[in-house]
């Protein structure tokens, strides 16, 4: 560790150190026998990995923090597997060899490896891994024989689960019902999972339970579903306060229960599921935002907005999960809301602001009470609970920067100026663009030029300006994009840069200047580094789900970027654009009643 590098560097440190030295192991002495055993080289080293991050951060904290990962809009695992130019896990082809190495392999792949875990037990799954490795020690393997050495300790059949995960882009969904018959006192689960068009059903492990109002477990189970519908039976059992499904987010996919508030809270706070306990907020979460998109005038719930302070200022929980379960994102899994990404992100603001309005005081105590200035070249042991209280103080300043008093710029300027560590200025800095202080220009100027000293401090700040979503937001990133410092052709400053204001979509996609951005960096970054444009690419994946007023003009961006650019100099780009208009037909359809057929996409 250094000064400059920030809090998620320094757990990304913690685990790329074990993966690279696992790959040892896996990769180098046993190595795939064709590049398509790319994702299982990766998927179990990365699995590796995120074992060593629990054993220093906690199981929970990171656990959750990999979930918060698969459902974080725009830039989640799930956002995009969802979207159009997604490719399988094991693809039948490739353009490019990047094209093998995504979020899928790393996150999708890896969860896949350890759902096998989950059915086979943690002992059983070791020896599989031995079996394999000593095998085919210092030799080449297929995922087969991956698959096979599992097969063999465990007695279980993993060849068509393997199939159906490493063929088929997306995700399960699985729909859960239930009913208590109070005269045998048995709870029937009724469980079932939409299958792919001319696909076939997910074979996953579920775990689930029955809780009372405390929390206690009344019963516990694990299953293999394997089929579109199965039934669950609990016997001799209470009847349930809550349900508390996919535990531990035991498979990779999404639930779908209807759940009354009143036990949504319940489970909020007293669900012994860290991960659960996250999905009940994040349900809540939900209903608020679409309430205050369907009712304009209306204000956050009071329900609400109590229990997500009473979670923040509990101390237990926070010592052992920071600020993780505090998350709050601008998203939705409703596909009537899922993409009106601005509307989404102004009623996020306004529960945000809300917390402050009501709980000022008190996020200014506990702001005061995590500033504790702990050093990022501090022992592990006390690293680890730094920045989870970190996590906590920024929580609190973030939300307090909603009101965007002359006071609380005052204090967010105070921890840019006298942060302890990295983490610390850069998130103000952030809220700072965010503001409307009056200095806020001269402060970015500043910023930028102290950055450029230092690529990695370069890199956050570019990032940090990227993402910005204030009413000038364009106008900065053009800015920070003309300094003498920025180098479209380092890797390291346009994806910061670029990629952050792509993934911001409501700003990228949803404004005229946003698309008008997009489309010369789309242009001017292709002959410079195609991987990047195809990154960039991934935020058209949902464009059919969006509003109808933005289907002509994105489909008027790619197809003009697609013309613009030689389709053998610029294959790579030209195939990840037809995959995003096959992706879309309706908003192919409002392009073509305007300009005619569109050519190239059969």
């Amino acid at each position: 560790p250094y000064p400059q590098m920030t809090d998620p560097a320094f757990e990304y440190m913690v685990r790329v150190k074990v993966h690279e030295f696992y790959h040892n192991l896996n990769g180098s002495e046993v190595t795939g026998k064709t590049p398509f055993e790319l994702w299982l080289n990766e998927a179990v080293t990365a699995f590796m990995e995120n074992k060593y991050h629990s054993w220093f951060f906690g199981e929970d904290y990171s656990r959750l923090q990999t979930v918060l990962g698969l459902l974080a809009p725009s830039t989640g695992t799930f956002a995009l597997d969802a979207g159009s130019a997604s490719l399988p896990i094991e693809p039948d082809g490739f353009n490019d060899p990047n094209d093998l190495i995504t979020g899928i392999t790393y996150v999708k792949a890896a969860e896949f490896v350890r759902m096998i875990e989950t059915l086979m037990g943690k002992e059983q799954f070791c020896r599989g891994l031995d079996s394999y490795h000593t095998r085919y020690r210092h030799g080449n393997a297929t995922w087969q024989q991956w698959i096979a050495a599992m097969e063999e300790v465990s007695g279980q059949e993993f060849t068509g689960m393997a199939r159906a995960w490493l063929k088929q882009t997306g995700f399960p969904i699985v729909t859960v019902a239930g009913e208590y018959d109070r005269e045998h006192r048995r709870y029937v689960m009724t469980v079932s999972q939409a299958v792919p068009e001319n696909g076939v059903p997910w074979p996953l492990p579920f775990h689930a339970a029955l809780a009372d109002e405390q929390g206690n477990d009344l019963a516990e189970t694990l299953v293999r579903l394997d089929g579109s519908e199965a039934e669950i039976r609990f016997d001799d059992v209470e009847p349930p306060a809550f349900l508390s499904l996919n535990r531990q987010y035991s498979f990779y996919g999404k639930v779908r229960a209807e759940v009354d508030p009143v036990a949504l809270r319940l489970q909020a706070v007293h669900d012994r599921d860290t991960v659960n306990r996250f999905i009940a907020l994040y349900r809540l979460a939900e209903q608020e935002i679409i309430r205050l998109i369907d009712h304009p005038r209306q204000e956050p719930s009071d329900e609400y907005l109590d229990l997500y302070f009473r979670i923040l200022r509990d101390q237990d929980h926070s010592r052992e999960l920071g600020g993780l379960l505090l998350t709050l994102f601008d998203t939705v899994d409703s596909p009537e809301y899922a993409h009106r990404y601005r509307g989404l992100y102004e009623a996020r603001r306004r529960i945000e602001s809300a917390v402050a309005s009501r709980y000022e005081t008190e996020l200014r105590d506990m702001y005061d009470r995590h500033n504790r200035g702990v050093q990022l070249t501090a022992p592990i042991e006390i690293q680890v609970p730094a920045i989870k209280d970190r996590q906590l103080k920024n929580v609190c300043l973030a939300l307090l920067s909603t009101l965007d008093t002359p006071e609380i710029q005052g204090m967010i300027r105070s921890q840019f100026i006298t942060g302890h560590v990295a983490t610390e200025r850069l998130r103000a800095f952030s809220l700072y663009l965010h503001s409307t202080a009056p200095d806020r220009l001269a402060v970015m100027e500043s910023a930028g030029k102290e950055a450029a000293s230092h690529p990695v401090s370069w890199e956050a700040y570019l990032a940090a300006v990227g993402g910005c979503s204030a009413p000038d937001a364009v106008a900065l990133i053009r800015r920070a994009g003309k300094s003498p410092a920025f180098r479209i052709n380092q890797v390291n400053d346009h994806r910061a840069l670029y990629g952050s204001f792509a993934a911001n979509r409501k700003i990228s996609l949803q404004t005229a200047e946003g698309r008008d951005l997009f489309g010369e960096i789309l242009r001017e970054l292709a002959p410079v580094n195609q991987n990047s444009v195809v990154s960039l690419l991934r935020a058209f994946g949902a464009v059919d789900q969006m509003e109808e007023e933005y289907h002509l003009p994105l489909i008027e961006l790619l197809v003009g970027v697609r013309d613009h650019l030689d389709p053998e100099q610029f294959a790579v780009v030209h195939h990840t654009i037809r995959r995003l208009l096959i992706g879309a037909p309706r908003a192919v359809r409002a392009y073509e009643a305007i300009h005619g057929p569109l050519t190239g996409i059969s």
